[in-house]
């Protein structure tokens, strides 16, 4: 079980600084806006099409439940993402001056192999978390080191894009994938081949059967609703309207980030602690109203101080909600093909944040408040409420047998 654990710390916290949202983030962006003189809309577009790998995963998920690489279902794959994304961040570092064409396929390929490698630990966690009943304790790790790994990202971004240039940054971000080629030779050094796998014939047949249930469909909306929203935190025109209109320096806009990822990794392990203690359906409920008002507390950020406890109140509840809905997801995965299924749940999660920041930085462009856009994102959280009779929970714990 520690190997395990460390497993999860390792991969996601290599998902988080090597590009989703990556080292790189804070400089990128403001290059953008600075050197390349990107609109807000022009920047949430820039930012949707450099993460298409993500909202493909369930590509990825049939390739690894089906193929074998070399014999082995997991470790030939991470050291190809990894030593892949360490080439090319490193060719990226050697640029004084990026173009735009240049960035974005640069970005889309290196968030290929970490995508990739994303799905690789999705389904060990589901695979082993079933196992030994202990999804919800394994999600709430990941999002525990995701977060607080996060926290101190988002304050080495704001350090950077403060200090230094988007080359450096992109030469700090190489190291990333080069621990995970030396952590993945420590921790499955030992796996062993496969010998029986299940045919991509099966993997999609198994699929689409799990599309018609009713309960998977609802956890599909679930999380559509959680996360369309438009006022991202700290990306986009958000970045316009901290820097223009509230006068927030990077190192300030990054240092917000790092108090949001401090209440999701707070988050992450209240839900850890509570998930086997309390009704599902009364954690969802409480999590889902007290993420909407401390959404609508984004109304009230005029200074510094008021843009922190924001901050914190909605990672916070935020979390909860999410991990809610994503342990039910992980325990609706059938046998077999885990990384297709969950990826395609993960993929989900990733499309509906896309939408949002595009409308809202169009929005935002068109002289829309901020207020009515905060207001707007509130009522998708809302609707939540309407999805959770339909993913059956129990009254008492909703754990798993």
């Amino acid at each position: 079980m520690r190997r395990l654990i460390c497993m999860m710390v390792l991969y996601y916290l290599i998902q988080s600084y090597g590009c989703y949202p990556g080292l790189f983030n804070l400089p990128l962006r403001i290059y953008l806006k600075d050197n390349l003189g990107l609109s807000p809309a022009q920047l949430a577009s820039f930012t949707s099409f450099i993460f298409l790998p993500w909202l493909v995963r369930p590509f990825f998920g049939i390739i690894q439940d089906a193929i074998p690489l070399f014999g082995y279902q997991f470790k030939s794959y991470f050291f190809i993402c990894y030593g892949l994304a360490l080439i090319l961040l490193l060719g990226l570092c050697g640029f004084q001056v990026n173009t735009i064409n240049m960035l974005a396929g640069g970005l889309i390929l290196v968030n290929i192999c970490i995508a990739f490698s994303d799905v690789l630990t999705d389904k060990i966690m589901v695979v082993q978390g079933t196992m030994l009943g202990k999804t919800a304790l394994l999600q709430a790790v990941q999002w525990t080191s995701l977060s607080f790994g996060v926290a101190l990202l988002y304050y080495i971004s704001g350090w950077l894009a403060t200090n230094s240039n988007l080359s450096i940054a992109f030469g700090a971000t190489a190291i990333v994938p080069l621990i995970g080629l030396i952590g993945t030779f420590i921790l499955l050094g030992d796996e062993k081949k496969q010998h029986t796998t299940v045919s991509m014939k099966s993997s999609l047949k198994s699929l689409l059967l799990t599309l018609k249930s009713q309960r998977f469909l609802a956890i599909l909306g679930f999380i559509a609703c959680l996360e369309f929203t438009l006022i991202p935190p700290l990306v986009d025109y958000v970045v316009y309207y901290y820097k223009d209109t509230l006068k927030f320096d990077a190192q300030f806009i990054g240092l917000l980030g790092t108090f949001e990822a401090i209440a999701n990794g707070l988050g992450a392990i209240v839900f850890g602690i509570f998930a086997a203690r309390m009704s599902r359906k009364l954690l969802l409920n409480l999590a889902i109203g007290l993420t909407a008002v401390s959404t609508l507390g984004l109304l009230f950020i005029q200074n510094e101080q008021s843009a922190i406890l924001a901050s914190i109140f909605f990672g916070f509840f935020y979390m909860i909600s999410m991990l809610g809905v994503l342990e039910l997801a992980a325990r609706a995965c059938p046998v077999g093909v885990e990384a297709t299924t969950y990826a395609l749940l993960m993929s989900v999660y990733n499309l509906a944040k896309q939408p949002g920041p595009i409308l809202g930085g169009y929005l935002y462009n068109r002289g829309i408040p901020v207020s009515i856009l905060v207001i707007v994102s509130a009522v998708f959280t809302m609707l939540c409420w309407f999805l959770i009779p339909l993913l059956k929970l129990k009254q008492s714990s909703d754990t798993p047998s």
